[in-house]
């Protein structure tokens, strides 16, 4: 019988060696992944979050029979012991920042497994504090300044978030990537371009450390001191005590107003012609007065000039005993005043409003020298015109010039009114999901929004992000100095069953696959698999060869039905 034999060469040798050796590490790391997997240990809790310096103690229990658990630890280790099945890792006062507890067992029936706790180890911060960058003293309007925070000595910093406010809004946040235990400073910084209204605001900022579920709650969080800024800004004149046109009524003099807000506070002067300047907020003008004047105000930021025209007239309109705004519901009397009117005559008044929504009202009196119309403005009131316009009573056909007073604009102030529509009385929140509220008011002047949580608790803003720790009374207070307006909102809490419904149907899913499988895989065999016999085979010298020069005899085969099976 001939021999035949072949080598690989060298090459192919070295790769099917490393393929094999490949394959057992593959086949033991899978072992070993099982078995820890598998390791018949439970952590009570599964993982703790801690204060540098308190106590912390985990439970450590097994149902198997062993030959010996224990924890191994920098702190708090338990040697291994053979007669408990439960053991505990106790320290009393916890000072390892990167610790890594590992409770471990030696099963009778496999080799030695563990379990490592993941722990926790958190510090507050020791100061959080606040300043300007590069920059001292007031600022001024329209610039870009830097704040910063300094957070001191917090750990672990990859919990942390610094929040910005001013007042009580929040502005910005940062959060930080760093994964490093032990305690670490971090700077924080805020860009700024403050305007006229942020003169006196406050700034400041928090570090927050949100740890988890597992965490202390609410959050541990320290606040810096408010700071404080000046914003300087450049005087703005206010045009409704001195409008563009004043009208002068002959033989009666005015007094023009020139009021401007400013930081520092402006000084103000008047300029009646070339060479007649005045330093004063106010100005006497006649008849005799130039037809143009203007008042400037004036700080180290800039100067505000505002031109005024002089028109003589002989008719006036005003409010009889009242200066400023209106307020809805309260009853006014306006008061239009003829002057230079020959006595004999009889003049017509007639009396106009004109608002924001509609034309001209017409209310038509005969008078001598005066004319008076009682007014109760509504809401829709406000920005509304009042004037009237004089003449002589027509006599036939001819008609008669007539001369019109200066509109008159009216301010009209309200109560808040709170839109429903956006602030239900009744506000479901499902549990681990906020909600905000938003509480939205109208009125004039515009209301200022604030929401109480209780008996104490106050938070200026109009929205209000709601938990299910919010109480379940709130109310939006909505203010202003006419009034102010109160909404009741009732918490409800409910629960969100939406994850078990979906993992219920995953599970039903996953049932019906496999009875699939298993229905098909039977019904695979049972079709598909065949059965064969030998039959009159004849064996000879060459079946014992394998290679017979290229030749091979086939044996013969019959396949079986079923029937000859069974029999």
């Amino acid at each position: 019988m001939q021999k035949w034999s072949f080598s690989l060469p060298t090459s192919f040798r070295d790769l099917y060696m490393r393929l094999t050796l490949l394959g057992f590490c593959f086949l033991y790391s899978s072992l070993v992944t099982g078995a820890q997997a598998e390791c018949p240990l439970q952590l009570n809790p599964q993982r703790v979050v801690v204060r540098y310096g308190d106590s912390v103690e985990v439970n450590c229990n097994t149902s198997v029979p062993h030959k010996g658990m224990g924890w191994e630890a920098d702190e708090g280790r338990v040697s291994k012991n053979q007669s408990q099945n439960l053991i505990t890792w106790r320290v009393s006062n916890l000072t390892e920042w990167d610790i890594k507890p590992i409770c471990f067992i030696n099963p009778n029936d496999r080799r030695q497994c563990q379990v490592e706790l993941p722990v926790t180890v958190y510090k507050t911060p020791d100061s959080v504090f606040i300043s300007t960058v590069n920059h001292r003293g007031p600022m001024m309007e329209g610039q870009q300044y830097e704040l910063q925070c300094d957070v001191h000595n917090v750990a672990p910093v990859e919990y942390l978030t610094v929040k910005w406010y001013k007042g009580q809004t929040l502005l910005n946040q940062t959060t930080f990537p760093n994964t490093s235990k032990t305690p670490e400073n971090k700077t924080v910084t805020l860009l700024i371009r403050p305007d006229r209204a942020d003169d006196g605001a406050e700034y400041w900022c928090e570090a927050e450390l949100d740890l988890g579920a597992d965490g202390p709650q609410p959050h541990p969080n320290i606040s810096s001191d408010p700071l404080s800024i000046a914003v300087y800004y450049k005087p703005k004149i206010n045009e409704t005590k001195l409008p563009s046109v004043v009208r002068v009524f002959r033989g009666y003099a005015e007094v023009l107003v020139c009021e401007a807000d400013g930081n520092p506070k402006p000084t103000i002067s008047w300029s009646v012609s070339s060479n007649d300047n005045k330093n004063s907020e106010t100005l006497n003008i006649t008849e005799s007065t130039p037809e143009n004047v203007s008042c400037t105000a004036n700080n180290i930021v800039g100067s505000t000039t505002k031109q005024v025209k002089v028109s003589i007239q002989d008719i006036s309109i005003s409010f009889v005993n009242h200066k400023g705004e209106l307020i809805v519901g309260t009853q006014y009397e306006l008061q239009c005043i003829i002057r230079n009117v020959d006595p004999s005559k009889s003049v017509v008044v007639r009396w106009y409003k004109l608002s924001q929504t509609s034309s001209p009202d017409t209310n038509k009196t005969l008078v001598s020298s005066a004319s008076n119309l009682q007014i109760s403005p509504s809401k829709t009131d406000d920005g509304a015109q009042y004037w009237c316009e004089a003449g002589l009573e027509a006599v036939g056909t001819q008609p008669y010039p007539t001369l019109s007073s200066e509109r008159l604009n009216i301010t009209v102030h309200y109560k808040p009114i709170i839109n429903e529509l956006k602030l239900p009385s009744t506000v479901p929140v499902f549990r681990g999901y906020p909600e905000v509220l938003v509480c939205e008011a109208e009125g004039n002047p515009k209301p200022t929004i604030l929401w109480s949580l209780g008996a104490n608790e106050i938070k200026k803003s109009e929205t209000l992000i709601i938990t299910e720790s919010t109480p379940e009374n709130v109310s939006c207070i909505a203010n202003n100095s006419v009034d102010s307006t109160t909404r009741h909102v009732k918490v409800v809490l409910k629960e969100d069953y939406l994850p078990l419904i979906a993992g219920l149907i995953a599970v039903i899913v996953a049932f019906i696959s496999v009875i699939f499988i298993f229905i098909y895989s039977i019904y695979y065999k049972t079709a598909k698999m065949g059965h064969y016999s030998l039959k009159d085979a004849k064996p000879s010298a060459q079946n014992g060869n394998v290679a017979q020069n290229g030749k091979h005899n086939p044996i013969p085969m019959k396949k079986l039905s079923q029937s000859s099976i069974l029999a």
